[in-house]
């Protein structure tokens, strides 16, 4: 059997963290892998729109056509539900109805990419929506603007500042990305014209929301000359670490380095001038080693749908053509379409918008590259179970030449993910896109137990934490596609309230201080129901905590809680063959003891013996000599321990005893 190795080590940045109000919640493993879902509904076309909260997508129209020709841009919230969706001249809110103050944006609706969304890195209830219009002067000269989309007393959102303006002659493209600090975003524009067009602005949104003051990168090719060349799409890769933009007049794809944490591009590979005719839609594959482009001619020619693999030094030097489709500028015919936009979904999918001529009439379907991060034919285009004609039915709408654009983080998916991550958890796999695989696994732990009745979502137990190369094999025609994921189990906490024992012994009418150890997330204390580290105990009985540490792995450790009976004898032998007899000292629990002192005297009360160990007893020795037989005089204290409800107690005891010989 022949094998393809696509090795993708991945690595999830847990950003989910939930409020707490009774320790019972702390049954919640919040540290799962929380996939992202702003990316998930998807309004464009012709009233076309596809809910990716289901798997497979459900698509249902929209009773109004909201005038989405090109590009267009939404965001969702972190359930899936939708929240805003706009062409860069209105804003719509999750009802579907224009967002209050949401008109008179001064993008374009005509653009290649008329907006992007981007959350408010320090206002949850914030969003910036930036907009782009052509730059055809003196028509269109509104440049790169932002307005800012506040639901703070509004939960359908009302549009609070509009139209800011960053700058100038500008192309009709647009990306957004997450900073490497994982909190705040870059969106990237490219100039046009003899003054901008050879840079990139990258501007930078942090906690105090946009800074406008860009980072400018001067790198790769000129964007100027046709106007043609402002249009088409510029795309970050999933990771954000690739930018990828085409010039369409001039028939170049090019592909630049991205820096996520300065905002910096650089290293620019480009193709040949007039390499590919009218390069117009572009995305990467999800594991970023392959980029797609579709052409989407002026004039009669055939539209294609290329592939590359990016990960070598020349990646256009061998496209590989996916689909290609006759176009003619002379017919009517419906069957006649341009493949124009690609955008990747959250399901690991890449679709392709296809339109007529002039994109004054839709198409009913999306088409599909079901398994993107393979080579050639096996990327699968339409092609689901060996069956052809695959695409998206859009159920009635049409889809024209755009489809939304999203911060690429939000697409930022693992090819297989896990939940429950904690020792002795049942830990379940989930497969992001089960389209054309047989899969089968190998976790790597061959003394865990697996439960393989779904191999699409199978489960293992780990037989002990650490990390393992957990190893997904697809099959498919007879090759293998086999990727890789770094699964860590945690360890269980270690929590120990009775330092190593099960019983703990404390002196009568006094309490003690028990401790579950700091830097636990969550503490759940029985009874009492006390949150904190520690509990404070006066009364006899069962006491037990749970913990749940920073992985969300959660531990329980209990005591009994015993007052002890302390005593002393009135009678000892030190030549006595029973051990216990041979020395007057306390007996009974002495751990309930936190300080001690006994002091023995004659009957002359001169002092002849003391000491403040429990476990230290008199051995009827006075320097060095047996003493007399007869009574002696003893006092002792117990001192308690102390705890936060009451500091310690010193319990008093005198009496005689008698030593025999």
């Amino acid at each position: 059997m022949k094998k393809k190795y696509c090795l993708i080590q991945l690595t999830y940045i847990i950003f989910a963290f939930l409020m707490f109000t009774t320790p019972l919640l702390s049954q919640e493993n919040n540290c799962n892998y929380q996939k992202p879902h702003q990316a998930d509904q998807w309004i464009f076309g012709n009233k076309a729109r596809i809910d990716f909260t289901q798997d497979p997508p459900i698509t249902s129209p929209t009773s109004n056509n909201f005038n989405t020709p090109y590009g267009v841009s939404s965001i969702s919230d972190q359930d899936g539900k939708l929240l805003i969706f706009s062409n860069g001249l209105t804003v719509w809110n999750k009802g579907l109805y224009q967002m209050a103050n949401g008109n008179g944006l001064v993008g374009n609706n005509f653009a290649s990419q008329t907006s992007i969304i981007v959350p408010h890195p320090g206002n949850s209830k914030q969003y910036f929506i930036f907009t782009t219009d052509m730059f055809i002067s003196p028509i269109y000269v509104d440049g790169i603007n932002y307005s800012v989309v506040d639901f703070t007393n509004n939960n359908a959102g009302v549009i609070s500042s509009k139209n800011n303006l960053l700058f100038h002659e500008n192309s009709q493209k647009i990306s957004a990305v997450k900073h490497e600090n994982g909190r705040d975003y870059w969106v990237i524009f490219h100039g046009f014209g003899t003054s901008k067009g050879k840079n990139f602005y990258s501007y930078l949104i942090d906690t105090s929301g946009v800074v406008t003051t860009p980072i400018v990168s001067e790198t790769g090719t000129m964007h100027s000359g046709d106007v043609n060349n402002q249009r088409g799409y510029m795309k970050a890769s999933s990771n954000g670490k690739k930018i990828g933009l085409v010039l369409p007049a001039d028939g170049i794809v090019e592909v630049l380095d991205f820096d996520k944490a300065t905002g910096q591009l650089s290293n620019p590979i480009s193709s040949d001038v007039g390499a590919y005719y009218y390069p117009s839609g572009l995305e990467f594959s999800p594991d970023n080693t392959k980029l797609y482009i579709t052409t989407s001619p002026l004039v009669s020619d055939s539209s294609y749908l290329y592939q590359f693999d990016i990960t070598g030094s020349q990646p256009f030097s061998s496209p590989v053509v996916i689909n290609s489709f006759y176009f003619s500028t002379v017919s009517s015919s419906p069957a006649d379409s341009l493949m124009q936009a690609l955008q990747l979904g959250v399901d690991g999918k890449i679709y392709v918008s296809k339109s007529t001529r002039g994109n004054t009439t839709g198409k009913p379907y999306l088409g599909v590259i079901y398994n993107p991060d393979r080579i050639g034919s096996g990327c699968n285009y339409n092609e689901l179970d060996h069956v052809g004609n695959n695409g998206l039915y859009l159920g009635g709408a049409d889809g024209l030449a755009g489809l939304p654009d999203f911060v690429t983080d939000f697409l930022n998916i693992p090819h297989f993910y896990y939940f429950n991550q904690c020792l002795n958890d049942t830990t379940d796999f989930e497969i992001r896109n089960t389209a054309n695989i047989e899969p089968s696994w190998d976790f790597k732990d061959p003394g865990g137990t697996s439960i393989l009745t779904d191999l699409m979502k199978p489960k293992h137990i780990f037989s002990d934490a650490g990390t393992y190369d957990v190893e997904l094999t697809e099959t498919y025609d007879g090759i293998d596609y086999i990727f890789t994921e770094n699964i860590v189990i945690n360890p269980l906490p270690s929590v120990d309230i009775g330092m190593g024992k099960d019983t703990i012994y404390i002196l009568p009418n006094s309490s003690i201080r028990l401790d579950a150890g700091e830097g636990y997330d969550i503490y759940a204390w029985s009874p009492g129901g006390s949150s904190g580290q520690y509990l404070d105990v006066n009364e006899e009985g069962p006491y037990s905590v749970t913990v749940t540490d920073l992985n969300c792995c959660t531990n329980t450790d209990a005591v009994y809680i015993k007052f002890a009976s302390l005593a002393y004898p009135n009678a000892f032998k030190p030549e006595s063959s029973i051990a216990a007899n041979k020395t007057f000292t306390v007996v009974g629990n002495i751990s309930a003891i936190a300080n001690y002192q006994l002091r023995i005297f004659n009957r002359w009360g001169q002092l002849i013996f003391e000491t403040d160990n429990p476990t230290e007893g008199w051995d009827g020795n006075v320097n060095g000599s047996p003493a007399p037989l007869g009574t002696y005089v003893y006092a002792s204290v117990f001192t308690s321990f102390e705890s936060g409800i009451q500091s310690s107690i010193d319990i008093k005891n005198t009496g005689t005893i008698t030593l025999i010989r």
